[in-house]
């Protein structure tokens, strides 16, 4: 969501005589959101006339766009994104601009690119960047707005395993409509597939492993809504419960999800 002041400087430049690709290269905003702008005030004499719609700014867009049902890949790539946010995301504030930044394993690349274009289509006029580390095998995929604390209700201060992680009903109906989406975000963070191996003969399964124990019960209603068979072990150190793994290891099961979601890659 853009505002007065951003939408100051394109019409300025333009005034000016700036072509679009030059005032977006200026300005680093999105060619689209520079379109929409000139299409909708034109001149500056008239964005100071609309000046009070033009300095309005709320969630209300996005929100329409998930919230609506058939905007069906918008609906699903949220269920996506606030699976894997669930995992490995946070949210941080700087100034009046919140940052979304999910961490995620370099050695996974198509999931770095999934996260990516999914985020992205939440907020197509936003850039998406992704930030490699230098010391390590871990890269940031990272979008900035105004109102992602208002999109991903979870976030809060503190770790999330400290404090109730709950779904509101909006989001709750879309992770039910889209439970494959929801499971392989949250499957994409916290998740992973590998053989037992037992008497020589090895015995795929799929795990998912969050010190949460709300996430970790989404996980498994997730699990439920799919009909999917799972099991759980705790595990422990001096006597001490450390975490709880979710497993999901019957030969149907597996084959199912190796067909619509598959090995980590």
């Amino acid at each position: 969501m853009r505002d007065y002041q951003e939408y100051y400087k394109i019409l300025e430049l333009w005034e000016r005589g700036y072509p679009k690709q030059r005032i977006e290269f200026i300005l680093d905003i999105p060619r689209g959101t520079i379109r929409d702008c000139i299409k909708k005030y034109g001149t500056l004499k008239n964005l100071e006339a609309n000046k009070a719609e033009a300095s309005k700014s709320t969630p209300a867009p996005i929100l329409e766009r998930i919230l609506n049902p058939e905007h069906t890949l918008i609906q699903e790539a949220y269920a996506y994104v606030l699976g894997i946010y669930l995992g490995d995301g946070y949210i941080v504030k700087n100034a009046q601009i919140y940052y979304l930044r999910i961490t995620l394993d370099t050695h996974y690349p198509n999931i770095i690119e999934t996260c990516k274009t999914a985020t992205q289509s939440l907020l197509p006029d936003n850039r998406v960047n992704v930030l490699y580390s230098k010391r390590g095998n871990w890269c940031k995929v990272v979008s900035t707005y105004k109102f992602w604390s208002e999109i991903f209700l979870q976030h809060g201060s503190g770790y999330k395993h400290h404090r109730s992680i709950e779904l509101t009903d909006w989001q709750r109906h879309i992770v039910n409509r889209y439970p494959v989406a929801f499971f392989k975000g949250l499957y994409h963070s916290d998740g992973s597939r590998f053989s037992n191996i037992i008497n020589g003969k090895a015995y795929p399964r799929y795990q998912f492993t969050q010190i949460s124990t709300d996430i970790r019960q989404l996980f498994c209603q997730t699990c439920d809504l799919l009909g999917l068979h799972w099991t759980e072990k705790s595990r422990t150190k001096d006597g001490v419960r450390k975490t709880t793994d979710i497993f999901i290891s019957k030969r149907k099961d597996v084959e199912r999800l190796d067909k619509i979601v598959g090995a980590k890659n």
